[in-house]
């Protein structure tokens, strides 16, 4: 034991010289670890935004709702690598989920419709955009607008003649919404996320109804005992900024002038110790301090900077007993958006955060639109020229959308953008009606609102404790969506809740047949895919156990849409206010579906409703047993059969399995051998669908019409599968019971219809400098023009041009879209339109 007293002495000296360096080396840990889970969750965990862009603002019943959807990566705001589908939405007050539309994105956005229904009842509707990878987050931030809808009732006697004196002809009154608003809240947030008793520190404040409105009110801070601290004011949307310096012993309450005194709000509690940060806006830079009342000061504390996943900050306070520090940061340096400070302890513990929105007007692109005339006439043509450019005045390339609509389609109340969304809102949530307000102008009072609001809202697209906590990326529960993928589940026939391996195929019947097949994972599932097609397409999905007594299977497809999706957002900052529709829109609106009906009746309905009863019929069930007679059957094949089993005529067939039939061909699979070629396994078919041996087993020789054995180049459509020849089964016509089809439902297999992407309609543009029989209709249109696919390039110019209708009055243009590095842009123009040219 001695001889190890000198190592022992050596052990303990070792390990006292690591204590010695223990707290830098965790500390470089620590930061590491931060850097590093930030790092990853901007390669790996990249989010995506969505965004749309529509002609109008509000519409009436009838009317087509014209959008363009953009699809960005959520950090730099270029073409999204992730998702390749997105799916938009068009959902009532009641959250029901009224039109679908699957989009394919192949760059930036896609364009798409929605023809509203003339019953379409009036009220507040929600158009949302989302993609199935946005689901993997916590608290996904869709986008979503909302959009009135108008419901106007055409009567018949306006048909003999358009009414020209009609304001809001046929709008259907509406309930003021603001009626039971409940009495006024104010909240107080501190700044950082928490008051230290001694501390100055700064707190954003909302002031709202009941309902959520902003209120533009005013008051005091005051202590338990009434002492006044402080006074305070909101503006704009109810946002404000007070400052306090919390003392020990005190609680804090605000009052609203002209409120009772036992009206009162409590402030939070200030903590004895603890950090602060703050975040100043200096003009040319910005300040950055934290400070903290604890006795071992900041040592070791990391500031920590990002903004849209470049980290722009990252400082380690030296000093021990260091309480205070700052530091400068130019945002000419930064780009524009939602900045991140975090201050960490030097355990690696997030204890201060703030939000701040940086401006930088370097980083901007400017779009100009120019049109060859100042003023035009009714039916006149107006050419219209878009340029891009740097803020230095350089060409640019990107993507946009353009419409061209009445100036009173669209409203303040809704008049959010591109680059408010983008910037603002798709980072930290839903903020205020008009998000676009703070992008405006450079006023002082703008900018100080725009702070309040980064006070009074919180990081929402990842919490530090969860990112720094998580060891490894798990499997995506959503993975993004390249195309159209067909998945489900092969389940035991007689019990869904058992599953296991087995082969799954696929048969599309598009302009182009497609067959595929694999194995299922052990829970029974199955995923085919990417496709690309319009519309709906039928396809036969199979399924065939293993072994040698494989079991019936039963085929159950996952919904072609996201299912259980949540009901739109309730906006904190939500006015609910009524929304006026404008007189002179609603009025051209109804000109414009008399003018519809008038020229094209078919385009309208104007009878009186009718009631008819019946029942549904299954058309894919009609579809492959509508014939009645075997003559009337249409041959798979290109050339004649080899040879055909006419069931009624052989006797005794009700003791017969279909697949017994075979052996009254002179090709007999009962005689031992598998094929018609003595080789491999033949093509089975069940009206035209391939099927597995097993299932017809599960079929009677009664319920068979005949038999088709086809071999040699009659069996080629099927290509290689029909290689060992084809035994084709025709079932007879099902039997009716009170007009309901009546249908044994086949194992093993499915007939379905895969809905594809929306195909667009597209938009009418008249030409009035050629003339034609349709010209005779008036013009009341509200969106002119309607282009949602503008490709800016620097080598050319571009040049759009359209002709506005038969309402004089003020137009706006209105372009909205992405450079091609991210920078989104917004602009429009004011088009006058007289009554003559």
């Amino acid at each position: 034991m001695k001889k190890l007293r000198p190592f022992l002495f050596l052990a303990c000296l070792c390990i006292m010289g690591l204590l010695s360096f223990d707290t830098p080396v965790q500390e470089s840990m620590q930061v590491k670890n931060i850097l590093g889970k930030l790092l990853l969750y901007s390669k790996n965990e990249r989010p995506e935004k969505t965004y749309l862009h529509t002609d109008k603002d509000f519409y009436t019943n009838g009317e087509t709702i014209w959008f363009k959807t953009y699809l960005v990566d959520g950090i730099d705001h270029r073409a999204s690598d992730k998702s390749k589908v997105v799916y938009v939405e068009l959902i009532d007050s009641e959250g029901n989920i009224l039109e679908r539309r699957k989009q394919f994105v192949s760059d930036l956005g896609a364009e798409g419709e929605i023809q509203l229904e003339q019953k379409l009842a009036q009220g507040e509707y929600t158009l949302r955009a989302y993609t199935k990878y946005m689901l993997n987050e916590e608290e996904p931030v869709f986008f979503e607008k909302k959009i009135p809808i108008w419901m106007q009732q055409m009567t018949k006697g306006d048909v003999a003649g358009i009414p020209q004196n009609s304001t809001n002809s046929g709008v259907t009154d509406v309930v003021d919404e603001k009626e039971g608003v409940s009495k006024t809240k104010v909240r107080f947030f501190p700044e950082g996320g928490q008051l230290v008793t001694g501390m100055s520190s700064k707190l954003g404040l909302e002031v709202t109804d009941g309902q959520g409105n902003g209120l533009a009110l005013q008051g005091t801070i005051v202590d338990q005992d009434g002492n006044v601290a402080a006074d305070f004011r909101s503006g704009e949307f109810g946002l404000g900024v007070v400052n306090l310096r919390p003392l020990s012993g005190k609680t804090y309450y605000a009052r609203l002038d002209g409120e009772a005194t036992d009206s009162e709000f409590e402030l939070p509690r200030a903590m004895p110790e603890g950090y602060l940060l703050n975040v100043t806006d200096r003009g040319e830079h910005i300040l950055v301090q934290v400070a903290t009342n604890l006795s071992d000061g900041l040592q070791g504390a990391l500031l920590l900077g990002h903004l849209r996943g470049e980290v722009f900050l990252k400082q380690v306070v030296n000093g021990y007993g260091t309480k205070e520090h700052a530091v400068k940061i130019y945002p000419d340096q930064l780009k524009e958006g939602v900045a991140q400070f975090t201050l960490f302890t030097a355990k690696g513990e997030p204890v201060s955060e703030r939000l701040f929105f940086v401006e930088n007007p370097d980083q901007r692109a400017s779009l100009s639109i120019d049109t060859d005339r100042k003023s035009y006439g009714t039916r006149d043509r107006v050419q219209v020229d878009l340029a891009l450019t740097d803020s230095q005045g350089k060409s640019l390339e990107g993507e946009f959308s353009m419409s061209v609509v009445s100036k009173n389609a669209l409203s303040s109340e809704y008049s959010g953008d591109i680059r408010s969304w983008l910037l603002l809102d798709s980072d930290v949530g839903a903020t205020v009606p008009d998000a676009g307000y703070f992008f405006r102008n450079a006023s002082k009072d703008r900018k100080q609102l725009l702070d309040a609001l980064m006070l009074t809202h919180g990081w929402r697209r990842f919490k530090w404790s969860q990112l720094l906590e998580k060891k490894t990326s798990k499997k995506l529960r959503f993975p993004p969506e390249k195309g159209i993928t067909i998945s489900g589940r092969a389940v035991n026939y007689y019990d869904n809740e058992k599953f296991g391996k087995s082969l799954a195929s696929l048969t599309l019947m598009g302009e182009d047949l497609v067959y595929d097949k694999d194995s299922t994972d052990n829970n029974g599932r199955f995923a085919f895919g990417s496709f690309f097609f319009q519309d709906s397409v039928d396809a036969i999905l199979q399924a065939e156990g293993f072994g040698k007594r494989p079991k019936v299977l039963d085929i159950l497809l996952d919904a072609p849409y996201p299912e259980n999706m949540p009901a739109p957002r309730k906006i904190q900052y939500r006015e609910t206010r009524h929304v006026e529709p404008n007189n002179d829109y609603m009025a051209n609106a109804y000109r414009q579906k008399v003018a519809d009906f008038t020229f094209d009746p078919d385009k309208v309905n104007l009878l009186d409703e009718a009631k008819v009863r019946g029942k549904k019929v299954n058309i894919s069930i009609l579809r492959n047993h509508e014939i009645t007679r075997q003559t009337d059957y249409a041959q798979i094949t290109s050339g004649p059969f080899t040879y055909r089993i006419h069931v009624d005529s052989i006797q005794g067939t009700e003791t017969l399995s279909a697949l017994e039939l075979l052996r009254y061909s002179r090709f007999s699979a009962v005689s031992g051998r598998t094929s018609i070629y003595a080789s491999n396994e033949p093509l089975y078919l069940i009206d035209f669908i391939p099927v597995s041996k097993s299932t017809l087993n599960g079929f009677r020789a009664n319920e068979i019409m005949f038999v088709d054995v086809v071999r040699g180049p009659g069996a080629s459509i099927f290509g290689s599968r029909g290689a060992n020849g084809i035994i084709a089964f025709y079932t007879k016509r099902p039997i009716l019971f009170e007009n309901k089809i009546f249908q044994k439902k086949i194992p093993d297999i499915i007939d379905t219809k895969i809905i594809g992407f929306n195909k667009v309609r597209e938009f009418y543009v008249p030409n009035y400098s050629v003339d034609k029989k349709e010209h005779e209709k008036p013009d009341y249109r509200s969106t002119l023009f309607w282009q949602p696919d503008i490709q800016l390039k620097k080598d050319r110019a571009t040049k759009l041009d359209f002709f506005t209708g038969d309402n004089p009055g003020n137009y706006l243009i209105k372009v909205e879209g992405l450079a091609d590095d991210g920078i989104p842009v917004n602009q429009t123009m004011e088009l006058e339109v007289g009554s003559s040219n």
